[in-house]
């Protein structure tokens, strides 16, 4: 996975009668976030307990974004994931800005780290996500299985990556998401959904639903 901000111009930014997310950042410019070219939008009811009320449309990822999505892609970010699979994700730093090391962080489970670092072909200034599998495919993006550390929030080195590994034991939608509030809001996040709706409990009855509200009090 890659992340990476794109940069908004003011002409696309500011059409009337819409409203954009974004980041003032002290250059001036002004931004989204990106993971796998895709900003995060919450999607309109909760999916571990109203899955059926969201239209299949609303969900997306790397391999299956919309149709004319555009360079600054909104959608439910969501990547479905087999209950009991060995999960390894090679996150990228795209961003590239000095002094910013994003902290990732995954609800629901521990992840162990095993790589984590800089480009070791010192020619390249920038790296990519196509530049990193390169390297793993060379045998160059080290893994260190011996005593990887657990953890559920990482720093990902500026200009650099990190390589993560956990067992998808536990059923449930999680996000995954930068840890700066201000990249939460404008999109930095996806959704690990582990498992199948039959491996999780039944939702309990009567529980609250998106629109349910206590009727207004009327006051003498």
């Amino acid at each position: 996975m890659r992340k990476r901000f794109y940069v908004y111009e003011p002409k696309t930014l500011f059409i009337p009668n819409t409203y954009n997310r974004f980041l003032v950042v002290p250059s001036g410019d002004h931004l989204t976030s990106l993971v796998d070219e895709i900003s995060y939008i919450s999607p309109p009811a909760p999916p571990l307990s109203q899955s059926e009320d969201i239209p299949p449309e609303y969900f997306c990822n790397g391999d299956n974004r919309p149709p004319n999505c555009g360079p600054n892609c909104e959608c439910t970010h969501m990547v479905d994931i087999p209950l009991g699979a060995i999960v390894e994700v090679v996150l990228v730093d795209e961003v590239q800005q000095v002094n910013l090391s994003h902290p990732f962080h995954l609800h629901g489970t521990a992840f162990y780290v095993v790589g984590l670092g800089r480009s070791p072909d010192k020619s390249i200034k920038k790296i990519n996500l196509k530049h990193a599998l390169e390297l793993d495919q060379m045998g160059m993006l080290e893994r260190d299985f011996s005593k990887p550390p657990l953890k559920d929030t990482i720093a990902v080195p500026n200009n650099g990556y990190v390589v993560m590994r956990f067992r998808a034991d536990n059923p449930g939608y999680w996000l995954f998401h930068c840890h700066f509030l201000f990249h939460i809001v404008i999109g930095m996040n996806l959704i690990f959904h582990i498992g199948t709706p039959a491996d999780l409990p039944p939702v309990p009855p009567r529980f609250p639903k998106c629109g349910d509200h206590v009727p207004p009090v009327t006051w003498f």
